[in-house]
């Protein structure tokens, strides 16, 4: 498997995604993968492998009831899009993207727009 886009968009009733054995080895394109999820409250990504990625723009949009949310073994250095990433999680109140590379990120528009409850981000790694 190469795409994951839209894999869990608009599950609303979704609270809790357990991906701890899904492989992601393969994937290139995460595009609007868990947009819509508006209930999802835990989701644990600590496994993921974003070597190959190139796409994350919408990743987590609209995933309003999300107050944390671990992404610390990203790996982003193929990442080129991230529009709109984290956009309208209103809830969310830390994102540390310390580990994240942004060396070849064209675009990052409206990465954290509506992101009201916002208070802590860590961006020191960023290009």
């Amino acid at each position: 498997m190469t795409d994951c886009s839209f894999m869990f968009y608009s599950c609303k009733n979704i609270t809790n995604i357990d991906l701890s054995s899904f492989n992601t080895q393969n994937v290139n394109n995460m595009y609007s993968m868990f947009a819509g999820c508006s209930n999802l409250k835990n989701i644990d990504l600590s496994l993921f492998n974003t070597y190959e990625v190139k796409n994350m723009a919408f990743m987590f949009t609209g995933c309003s009831n999300l107050t944390n949310i671990d992404i610390s073994s990203f790996n982003t250095q193929n990442v080129t899009d991230m529009y709109c990433m984290f956009s309208q999680c209103s809830n969310i109140t830390n994102i540390d993207l310390s580990s994240f590379n942004t060396q070849n990120v064209i675009n990052m528009y409206g990465m954290f727009g509506k992101c009201s409850n916002l208070t802590n981000i860590d961006l020191s790694s960023f290009n």
